[in-house]
């Protein structure tokens, strides 16, 4: 999985992008990398799973079809979760310096290469 090691570790360089973690539905992380900040993957994977699947059943309740991606703008950074076909999640953490417009791109540029690698 170096491979994606070195998309994860190229996707931190990102301004503002603090973790990617690839995470299973379960839970389990797959690969992940900071910039050196403190953030535990294990937690990541845990939490992001679990938000998750709430975040399913809404979507569900309100009729408006399987969830692609999420975003979540917090008071001192940004979570995006994207899913990576049926049996895998890209979560990014950011700081609150990060630019949502950019983040939105380098998902939607990276995610092919991410998925190619799992």
């Amino acid at each position: 999985m170096s491979q994606l090691r070195d998309l994860l570790t190229d996707f931190v360089r990102v301004e503002g992008v603090n973790a990617a973690v690839v995470i299973s539905r379960d839970g389990f992380v797959i690969e992940g990398e900071t910039n050196g900040c403190d953030l535990d993957h294990e937690a990541v994977g845990a939490v992001v799973s679990i938000g998750m699947g709430s975040s399913a059943v809404m979507a569900n309740e309100l009729h408006v079809g399987d969830i692609v991606q999420t975003m979540f703008e917090c008071a001192k950074g940004i979570i995006v979760v994207t899913f990576l076909g049926a049996n895998a999640l890209l979560a990014l953490v950011s700081d609150a310096s990060a630019n949502i417009g950019n983040l939105r791109y380098q998902l939607k540029k990276r995610i092919p290469a991410i998925e190619a690698a799992l």
